[in-house]
């Protein structure tokens, strides 16, 4: 627990007066993958491989009421914008981010636009609060059992925490999209995203 407090702390003050760029790169989930900070700092990823094409695995995530959401069976096009921790500015601006591209995009229903993060449900439900965050994308939480990090190879052994990317799913659970930055004060590509899930609406 203390080795991932010094880590957290690290790379919140790493963040703290950085500017992020939004990249096009991408790298492999699952074991055997790392994910830099600065390029110099590595970390492990954990879990099963996922790739584009595969059924996303069947998992549960809960909202900040502790709903249960599954992944599997909502017959829409999804958006899993995956956060390392809302406590860190560069999740910040890619959670804005995002939320800005879900009210510009999702009034119709037909995408749904999902925040997936290690962070307790109620750290979410503040964060929201704090950001002013509208309802157009949801917050799910992987804080109990990290699911979604073993199921698609997104956990950070190290820190416990998903390593930053954007999955987009199909009407049918197949995965169409995958993007894993490979640097973690980086950005990915929520354009590229939206341009492959409104293709596939």
């Amino acid at each position: 627990m203390r080795r991932t407090l010094v880590l957290l702390t690290m790379i919140t003050s790493t963040w703290a007066h950085a500017g992020f760029e939004v990249t096009k790169q991408s790298a492999g989930l699952g074991e055997d993958q790392s994910v830099t900070l600065e390029y110099s700092t590595t970390f492990n990823l954990g879990g099963k491989t996922l790739n584009e094409g595969d059924i996303i695995p069947p998992m549960t995530l809960s909202t900040s009421t502790l709903d249960k959401v599954k992944t599997q069976g909502s017959g829409k096009v999804r958006i899993y914008n995956v956060l390392v921790s809302v406590d860190t500015p560069v999740c910040v601006e890619q959670a804005l981010a995002f939320d800005q591209m879900a009210k510009e995009n999702g009034a119709d229903g037909k995408i749904e636009f999902i925040n997936v993060s290690a962070d307790t449900p109620f750290a979410q439900a503040r964060f929201v609060a704090d950001q002013k965050l509208s309802q157009e994308a949801s917050f799910l939480s992987d804080s109990a059992k990290h699911e979604f990090g073993q199921q698609t190879g997104a956990h950070i052994e190290e820190l416990g925490l998903l390593s930053r990317a954007v999955i987009v799913v199909g009407k049918d659970d197949r995965i169409l999209f995958i993007q894993r930055v490979p640097e973690l004060t980086q950005l990915p590509d929520l354009k590229a995203a939206l341009d492959i899930a409104n293709h596939n609406i």
